[in-house]
């Protein structure tokens, strides 16, 4: 079962680093505060039961500890979780939602540990799937899984409550948080507290081969519920990179009007001249000279404008491209200027992204001659 523990520790690991960089952008907001320490615990306890299930690893923590270690940080990592999302719903209730879910915490974490202490020796600490059922091993884990099949069912109807009354992205996420804590519920804990009760009461397990098939599904309920905390600054990500790859496709696109410009009037450009291929492969600072070549080429225009006849047809990328090479040319051979300074191809409608439109099909025109 490593593999389905290392897929839920690497969510863990992503949630933990995303938040921890968002609190250290905002670290006044209390609630991010909260969430965050919430995403660090469930790290460090999966990071317990990874160590535990890698021989290398195993042998930095105490004898058989990280099971235990992993199940009380869940319980108080769940608590807090459930502390934030009631008081987000109910804010008049918040202290008393607060005693009650630190207490059932602690209670759950004080049977863990009565349960772990009961154990034998030779026994404590082997996994669910391990169990052999033995009678400390089968309460230690019917405690862990029943306080956990009440904390992910009361954190999912608590994060879709909350979603009903969020009106920005958040709602998708938290709702998305919750599905992925109602199959954590109905696919891995219930299932485990039905099997436990079982083999604790008659002997069989009701449910069979439950250390089998509730890894798997606690491993896909981990990974969409940190999805779903992760939902928002994973769409601005990806919305961050697609305006990325747009500046960047402008950028190259600009080029034949920016280097056409650029020769006649150096001193309007700000970074050396790059190669087409330089430019093609260093990615650094990409905005920046994407928006400075904005401004060099509508520099480069004015400049230009004073040796340009009057435009019959403004509208007309075709002509304008025309009348620039005919300014170039006159500006060349010393001519004096034919008109005052002017905007060349002035955009149609208000925007940088009509600007640009503008400037791009002037550029196509100049690059077909």
């Amino acid at each position: 079962m490593l593999i389905p523990n290392l897929l839920m520790w690497t969510a863990a690991a992503i949630g933990a680093a995303w938040k921890v960089s968002q609190l250290w952008r905002v670290p006044d907001d209390r609630g991010l505060r909260v969430v965050t320490t919430c995403t660090v615990l469930v790290f460090a306890a999966l990071t317990a039961q990874l160590g535990a299930n890698i021989p290398a690893l195993g042998a930095i923590f105490p004898p058989q500890s990280p099971k235990l270690i992993q199940n009380v940080v869940l319980a108080v990592f769940f608590a807090l979780l459930l502390v934030l999302l009631q008081s987000a719903g109910q804010p008049a209730t918040r202290s008393a939602v607060g005693y009650r879910e630190i207490s059932l915490a602690l209670l759950a974490s004080a049977g863990l540990i009565a349960a772990f202490v009961l154990t034998d020796p030779a026994d404590r600490g082997i996994s669910y799937e391990e169990a052999n059922g033995e009678a400390g091993v089968l309460a230690f884990y019917f405690i862990g899984n029943l306080y956990m099949a009440y904390a992910t069912a009361r954190g999912a109807r608590s994060a879709w409550k909350v979603a009903d009354h969020t009106v920005s992205r958040a709602r998708l996420s938290l709702r998305v948080a919750a599905g992925g804590l109602v199959v954590c519920c109905g696919g891995t804990h219930l299932p485990r507290v039905i099997a436990t009760a079982g083999l604790l009461t008659t002997g069989h397990p009701v449910l069979p081969r439950t250390e089998v098939w509730t890894t798997p599904l606690l491993a896909a309920g981990i990974s969409v519920f940190f999805a779903g905390l992760a939902y928002p600054g994973i769409r601005t990500g990806l919305a961050k990179t697609r305006l990325w790859f747009e500046q960047r496709r402008h950028y190259r696109q600009l080029r034949p009007l920016w280097s056409t410009l650029a020769a006649q009037f150096p001193h309007v450009v700000l970074f050396p001249p790059r190669s087409p291929l330089h430019d093609a492969w260093d990615p650094r600072q990409m905005r920046l000279r994407y928006y400075r070549r904005i401004v060099e080429c509508r520099d480069g225009l004015v400049l230009l404008s004073p040796y340009m006849e009057s435009l019959d047809d403004p509208a007309s990328p075709a002509h304008q491209a025309t009348q620039i090479w005919e300014a170039i040319k006159r500006r060349e051979n010393n001519a004096a200027p034919v008109s005052a300074a002017s905007v060349i191809a002035p955009p149609t409608e208000s925007g940088m992204d009509a600007d640009v439109n503008v400037l791009l099909a002037l550029a196509r025109e100049l690059a077909a001659w």
